[in-house]
């Protein structure tokens, strides 16, 4: 039966993972677990051997064993068992053993065996010091606090956090450092997190120093056996944070607040206010400067005591002149730690302490021109020096209290540029609106004129936006004179409206238009160069045409669009029913913007023929807008107020995109063209554009090859802007564009211009067809031209051909092309692919 007892125990202690070694009193071995073998490295003679001799039989474990009698003698000394911790080398590592060592006894008190309990505890040794350093060394703070709420242990970062070390906090519960005004919502969390629940909360502590402090924490329950012993927390000190935003907050408030055009006596008291409590305890005030006497004024500062302010009153500006003197003289941010001992202190400590205040920093404020404004300071009722939030936020301060006491100083200013027009001074329409309601109690006649110039678009496009400002402001000037005490404003452009006070009659006030027409084209010199224009009114009378200034702007505006029909420089009073032509223009001008992106425009295309063969070599790009009300119209009445609007650009380069997309949809759709598509360019699109690098892009974007496109130019652009237009072409010709002069003959250019813009194509113009072959004068000119261009190496087509006389007469000449009504007019897109079909001119591969 004890053989058995003996196998079962030895059974157990193989399947043991700790080493386990039974020994006899004398201290010989007697049993040892499997495991304890195999770290030791034994065999079978190890069985009834002391540690010594078990050193002499394993050399390897001679240094070891040396120590293991001593450990048994205090054992038995003790009378119990021992604890203690060795190395051992296990699988050629060290590994962390906790020895347990128990003395046994038999019935009458003698020792009778030793048995020795060895535990790795290695891994659980690294558990412990993972979690000392991720406790000690964690860069957030970390805390336990027992289920009471009494601190147990905290890592650097606490202690930074709150300003107390460790030993000031072990032992001591958590309540002090909250702040009162969070206290229930912290002691509502601790509670939760007792109840086994993670909570996050924020909060404010009171540091040692006296500040309170913006505190993101985190606790966990600490759980043993199921039951909560206590508290771990994160804490994240989070008062930058939630500074910067309050700062970012109150910058954005205040900036509204100066923007919205508060009084300094609204901005100033609240920027204060809110410095006050970002600073906690701080105390401010802001000094104004006077330049006159060199000395700071009071401004505002409501918690400085009133004593005190007229003390501060007229404060010098000067070297040692406290912080506020200092920092105007030296305009730098002046930070006074102790009031008691700085020399700039000196003359004025006495009445600061009485007030309690011992410490003072103060910046200047100064405008944008770093011209001194005043200052902005700060008072502590203790020693201390800003940090860096606190530096920055002093700099931001200062800009901020700039603007708004600037913006006071220039407050006449920003109310004179609200109302008058930047460039020429005038007023301007916001100002007119305003006058216009006293204006008519005043009087009970009042007119309205409108003037735009005429011409002064081709002043600002051949010379530029400086020479067009400098114009402007000259005839401003004389406009200004011209109307005396009546109301000028200036709309915009070269636009401008009058306001005609108490006129005696209708002849008064064109007489007074009249008086302004005359002023107006007068030669302008600018620069050594003589510019003319002229200008064309309308006018509206008050309450004949309208009883609101909308209502008597609108007519006048269409009455001034009459006189431009005319011819310009005139004068056109707004009569009902009103003129229909005018009215067309004004409400055409406002429908024209929208058009293109309701996509009203489109293109029709007119065939060009060879007059030999009679086949078609191209078609002309001609634009149509249809007018959801008007129908379709054509470029005549439109153009115009394309050019003058200043639309031309937006509209001549979505003609362009139209007519190359057509052009790439022929060839995508199998068609083998040899057709070029023409395309006019107007002079605006050659000065507000990149002409050359449109095309080149476009070309690029819809793959096609640059010969099928020809650009038309007028003659009149050539003349009017010669080196431009040069240029461009040279690059067009280069790339393998086709350019063609058109309309020639109606500029009056000389021929020399033929060969300096080296075109492949003139265009005689359908002025010069219209009579032939009868007028002798056409006949003589159109013949000139043709020969002159064959000499150029250059084609001629003629537009307008409508006869077959005129035909006839252009073979016989040898013109190389012809266009007109005699072989098709403009065709929408789907009557032209018929057309080019008949003619068996789309060819199919």
């Amino acid at each position: 039966m004890e053989s058995n007892q003996l196998k079962n125990l030895k059974t157990i202690m193989d399947v043991i993972p700790d080493i386990v070694i039974v020994k006899d009193a004398n201290g010989r071995w007697m049993e040892a677990t499997k495991r304890a073998v195999e770290v030791y490295g034994l065999d079978e003679r190890y069985s009834g051997k002391s540690d010594t001799e078990l050193g002499e039989i394993y050399p390897h474990l001679a240094d070891h064993f040396s120590f293991y009698p001593a450990f048994d003698r205090k054992a038995w000394e003790a009378g119990a068992p021992i604890v203690h911790e060795e190395n051992i080398l296990v699988d050629g590592e060290f590994h962390t053993m906790e020895v347990k060592q128990i003395p046994k006894y038999d019935s009458n008190g003698r020792p009778e065996s030793l048995v020795v309990i060895c535990r790795d505890i290695t891994e659980r040794i690294k558990s412990q010091q993972r979690y000392r350093s991720l406790f000690s060394s964690n860069p957030e703070a970390v805390f336990s606090l027992d289920e009471h709420g009494v601190f147990l242990n905290i890592n650097n970062e606490g202690e930074r956090i709150s300003g107390f070390n460790k030993e000031e906090l072990l032992g001591k519960d958590f309540y002090p450092l909250i702040h009162p005004d969070d206290m229930d919502r912290v002691v509502s969390s601790f509670n939760k997190v007792k109840q086994g629940r993670t909570d996050r909360l924020e909060f404010r502590i009171n540091h040692k120093n006296g500040e309170i402090r913006n505190i993101y924490l985190t606790t966990i329950p600490a759980i043993l056996y199921r039951e909560v012993i206590g508290i771990d927390g994160i804490a994240v000190d989070v008062t930058e944070k939630r500074r910067n935003e309050a700062l970012q907050e109150m910058q954005t408030r205040i900036l509204s607040k100066i923007a919205a055009g508060d009084s300094l006596d609204i901005v100033l008291p609240e920027l204060i206010k809110s410095v006050e409590n970002l600073t906690q305890d701080g105390i401010c005030s802001i000094l104004f400067y006077e330049k006159e006497h060199n000395h700071l004024r009071f401004g505002y500062g409501s918690k400085l005591e009133i004593d005190y302010r007229e003390k501060i009153d007229k404060f010098p500006v000067a070297l040692f002149a406290g912080s506020c003197g200092h920092s105007a003289y030296t305009k730098e941010l002046t930070i006074v730690p102790d009031i008691r001992t700085h020399p700039n202190w000196a003359d004025w400590k006495e009445e600061a302490l009485r007030y309690g205040l011992r410490s003072c920093w103060s910046i200047p404020i100064l405008s944008m021109d770093r011209s001194l404004l005043g200052t902005f300071a700060v008072y502590y009722s203790r020693c201390r020096t800003p940090d860096h939030f606190e530096v920055e936020m002093l700099r931001v301060i200062s800009y901020i209290t700039g603007l708004a006491i600037e913006r006071f100083h220039q407050e006449k200013e920003v109310q004179f540029l609200a109302n008058h027009d930047v460039l020429t001074g005038l007023p301007n329409l916001r100002y007119l609106k305003q006058v216009f309601e006293d204006a008519i109690e005043e009087t009970k006649t009042l007119a309205v004129m409108f003037l735009d110039l005429d011409g002064f678009k081709s002043i600002n496009d051949s010379f530029g936006h400086s020479m067009g400002d400098t114009f402007l402001k000259e005839i401003s000037q004389r406009i200004t004179s011209a109307v005396g005490e009546h109301v000028v404003a200036r709309m915009g452009g070269d636009e401008f409206i009058f306001l005609v006070k108490g006129y005696c009659d209708k002849n008064a006030v064109l007489d007074l238009a009249k008086t302004l027409l005359d002023a107006i084209s007068q030669p302008v010199l600018i620069s050594n160069s003589e510019f003319n224009v002229t200008g064309s009114i309308g006018i509206s009378l008050y309450p004949e045409h309208g009883c609101t200034l909308d209502e008597l702007m609108k007519k006048a505006d269409i009455a001034m669009y009459s006189s431009k029909g005319l011819g310009g420089n005139s004068v056109q009073i707004i009569e009902d029913p009103m003129n229909e032509k005018a009215y067309t223009q004004f409400s055409m001008q406002s429908d024209f913007k929208k058009a293109i992106k309701r996509k009203e425009f489109l293109l029709h295309y007119q065939p060009k023929i060879n007059i030999q063969s009679g086949d078609v070599t191209g078609v002309e790009a001609l634009v149509r807008w249809q007018h959801p009300e008007r129908g379709l119209i054509h470029p005549g009445e439109f153009m115009q107020l394309a050019e003058e609007s200043g639309f031309i650009s937006v509209l001549g380069a979505w003609v362009l995109r139209e007519a190359l997309s057509q052009m790439k949809d022929w060839r995508e759709r199998g068609y083998q063209l040899h057709l070029r598509m023409a395309v006019n360019i107007s002079v605006r699109q050659f000065i507000q554009q990149d002409i050359v690098l449109l095309v080149k892009e476009l070309l690029k974007e819809m793959d096609l090859p640059p010969h099928c496109l020809e650009l038309e130019i007028t003659e009149s652009v050539l003349m009017r802007h010669e080196h431009l237009i040069q240029d461009s072409v040279e690059k067009l010709r280069e790339i393998g564009v086709e350019v063609s002069i058109d309309d020639f003959g109606t500029g009056y250019a000389s021929f020399t211009y033929l060969k300096k813009f080296n075109a492949n194509t003139i265009k005689i113009d359908r002025s010069f067809i219209h009579s032939l072959p009868h007028s002798q004068d056409d006949v003589a000119i159109v013949s000139a031209v043709i020969a002159l261009a064959k000499e150029l190496n250059m084609r001629v087509i003629a537009e307008g051909v409508e006869t077959q006389d005129q035909l006839e007469f252009l073979v016989r000449k040898g013109c190389n092309e012809v266009q007109g009504f005699y072989f098709s007019p403009p065709l929408p897109l789907l009557e032209l692919e018929g057309y080019l079909n008949n003619r068996k001119d789309l060819r199919t591969r």
